[in-house]
């Protein structure tokens, strides 16, 4: 059965006018009906790619933030303070912290959790680094072991018991002149 209608319409995919032979028809041709169905198809993957990868991220971001450990980053994010504020209350005392490098700092969970319950607890303080004086004013520690005739461990040793300043540098690790004759008390 053929129907003698003749209807305007506008194709939704291509937005041409046609004349379509019945009032349900959406497109002016099954090339603009196809390609609409493998653009909605289309759509349809990417939203679901897009919700996986939201997905993926906060269950990554929880776990980061639910882990024993946290870098100052991630304990910034958590608290939703910036970074600097985190390290001015790790060196104020108010939250144990562990230096594993120069520029890595550990805070344990339980900590923060502290501050919230006693919002008085003083912990120890972290020093900040100190900056490195230059290096014509210290001896590297072969340098230090051959004019004091130290062996190494004697040396380590000897700058532990009197917490004398170590300064790194490369591969290299120094001390500052003054402060290892004062000590052995070496005239110039």
């Amino acid at each position: 059965m053929s129907s003698n209608l003749s209807v305007k319409r506008i194709c939704e995919y291509c937005g041409n006018t046609f004349n379509a032979k019945t009032t349900v028809t959406r497109f002016c041709s099954p090339k603009c009906n196809s390609r609409n169905g493998k653009q909605r198809l289309r759509e349809l993957k990417i939203k679901a790619s897009e919700t996986q990868v939201k997905q993926t991220i906060a269950s990554g971001e929880a776990k980061q933030l639910s882990a024993e450990f946290l870098s100052v980053a991630e304990a910034s994010k958590l608290l939703g303070i910036c970074t600097k504020t985190i390290y001015n209350i790790v060196y104020s005392g108010r939250i144990k912290a562990v230096r594993l490098s120069e520029r890595k700092i550990i805070i344990r969970r339980t900590e923060i959790d502290k501050i919230f319950e006693q919002p008085d607890f003083l912990a120890k303080k972290i020093e900040k680094p100190k900056k490195q004086p230059p290096i014509r004013y210290c001896y590297n520690m072969a340098e230090a072991q051959e004019k004091f005739k130290f062996s190494e461990k004697a040396l380590y040793d000897l700058i532990n018991r009197h917490n004398i300043s170590k300064y790194r540098n490369g591969r290299y690790t120094y001390v500052l002149k003054s402060d290892l004759e004062r000590i052995l008390n070496v005239n110039k």
